[in-house]
């Protein structure tokens, strides 16, 4: 009888272990891989990349913020196939569909930061706020880069 009852609480925890397994946390609304690369011209506006993947549900990226930046705006480039010329829009929104993936990167897609400080430069990353439509706020630590993706030059004083 003790065999049985062993047997009994072994296949039962093994079910239950089997059950809790499958059913693991779904996607997960995130950002990763953020970058920033610093303009060459100081007034000019510094490009922004980075990755959004896409939760359970449909939302829109509504906003994307730095305390580190005096202004900050999303774009999408694109080429007219006519006249080979590119162009960049301002985007209020960008639609981030359930367990997708929306990427912001060079020639497409992207945020633009003015004026980054000085402390963000010489720390060589800064703090960037994803603001979403369903109300979810996602804070990542993106790198700082030149242009040819070296560190700035503030870092460098700094590294010795």
């Amino acid at each position: 009888m003790r065999k049985t009852l062993a047997r009994r609480a072994l296949v039962s925890l093994a079910a239950g272990s089997f059950f809790l397994a499958s059913c693991g946390q779904g996607p997960v609304l995130k950002v990763n891989d953020a970058v920033v690369t610093l303009s060459p011209v100081d007034n000019n506006p510094s490009a922004v990349h980075f990755t959004v993947h896409g939760g359970p549900e449909n939302v829109d990226l509504v906003r994307v913020f730095s305390s580190s930046a005096l202004r900050a705006e999303m774009h999408e480039s694109s080429v007219d196939p006519a006249t080979k010329m590119m162009s960049m829009q301002k985007l209020d929104k960008v639609a981030i569909p359930a367990k997708g993936k929306v990427e912001f990167k060079e020639g497409g897609k992207h945020a633009m930061f003015w004026g980054i400080n000085k402390l963000a430069r010489r720390l060589g990353e800064l703090k960037i706020e994803f603001t979403f439509s369903n109300g979810e706020r996602i804070m990542v630590e993106a790198k700082v880069q030149e242009i040819d993706g070296s560190v700035p030059d503030e870092r460098k004083e700094y590294m010795g």
